[in-house]
């Protein structure tokens, strides 16, 4: 890293970020294979689009017994708007089967009694499932003190000078080392939030950016001319 990041400035930036976007559940579900399909859905698919697919599938199948003995086409159709329809058809029936082998029920609550990496690990074993989606589902279903890190996360994160690692999948554990347990849920739906609206890949709205005074991108941006760098 090319700056020390000191506990001081973290704890700043979590409040920061709690206080503009609050701890919001994103739409997520509270039991923990729905939330599991919600955030395998929510992959490389645009929030309300994903959050629709979600919606449409659970009236269409009720139960996860009807989702897997419906026809191919039938998921397939329902997957679509999504995209990768075949892939997530594939996985997401292939992951409920493992899980009703393994539990013998479509009921995984019991992983809140597991050790934090049995249960990440036992998730992200399962078809088409992420690290990321492991963790989120155990940060918001089951009380784990995980964060995950998704892109808009990675971005912020990269941004402050907290990481430089290149993909989100490498920094999971290097940010669960930075930000303390309490802070995780907050930080990552308002980093998460954060990077959707303000911290954008391309032209990001430094000038409204509540937390650009701990921000290495920011100062480094505006380095020279101070008019634009004053921070309030």
């Amino acid at each position: 890293m090319s700056k020390v990041v000191t506990d001081t400035s973290v704890l700043r930036v979590c409040r920061t970020l709690r206080q503009r976007y609050g701890r919001p559940r994103l739409g997520n579900p509270t039991d923990p294979i729905d939330d599991l399909v919600f955030v395998t859905l929510s992959n490389k698919s645009a929030p309300n689009v994903s959050e629709r697919v979600y919606k449409d599938l659970k009236q269409k199948f009720p139960n996860w017994e009807s989702f897997l003995s419906a026809p191919s086409l039938r998921l397939r159709n329902v997957l679509r708007p999504a995209g990768l329809w075949r892939k997530r058809s594939r996985y997401l029936r292939a992951a409920l089967r493992k899980i009703f082998r393994d539990f013998g029920h479509f009921d995984i609550r019991s992983l809140k009694n597991w050790e934090t990496d049995r249960a990440i690990s036992y998730l992200s074993r399962l078809p088409g499932v992420s690290e990321k989606v492991a963790r989120c589902v155990l940060l918001y279903t089951l009380g784990f003190k995980v964060l995950p890190v998704d892109v808009h996360v990675h971005r912020v994160a990269t941004r402050l000078g907290w990481t430089k690692r290149r993909r989100p999948d490498q920094c999971h554990s290097e940010l669960e080392g930075l930000v303390p347990p309490r802070w995780r849920f907050s930080f990552h739906v308002g980093a998460l939030l954060h990077g959707r609206e303000v911290c954008r890949p391309r032209e990001p709205k430094c000038e409204v950016c509540c937390i650009r005074r701990e921000c290495e991108y920011y100062r480094k941006k505006y380095r020279g001319n101070k008019r634009k760098c004053i921070v309030q």
